[in-house]
């Protein structure tokens, strides 16, 4: 999924429900937020500032790098790639969407998630 054309930040992470905001703010060009949500988090590994991304699937590489990190037993469904200035980053959680939304700067998508 490719997400380019818009900036996009770590918005919130939620301890108490394991719940990760990833947003790229509504602007003059696009008059929507663009909120990736993720559930069930158990690891991630990404700076706070990302710029363009796309969210693909994990490679060998990603795989391994995530089971020496944090557990061996991680399998290729759970962990979500985010490719962000050409570099790889992980984010290891049970579920991803992608919604556009209307809501101020100071809502989060995550309470209706």
């Amino acid at each position: 999924m490719n997400l380019s054309e818009r900036v996009f930040r770590v918005w919130e992470f939620r301890v108490s429900h394991d719940q990760l905001l990833i947003r790229s703010a509504r602007t003059a060009q696009h008059p929507q937020n663009l909120d990736v949500i993720f559930a069930g988090v158990d690891y991630l590994e990404l700076p706070t500032k990302l710029g363009e991304i796309e969210i693909t699937s994990p490679m060998v590489d990603d795989l391994r790098k995530v089971q020496a990190a944090f557990r061996e037993g991680v399998t290729e469904r759970d962990v979500h790639v985010i490719v962000s200035g050409g570099r790889r980053f992980v984010v290891v959680a049970a579920k991803m969407t992608v919604v556009k939304n209307d809501l101020d700067i100071f809502e989060s998508s995550l309470e209706s998630f």
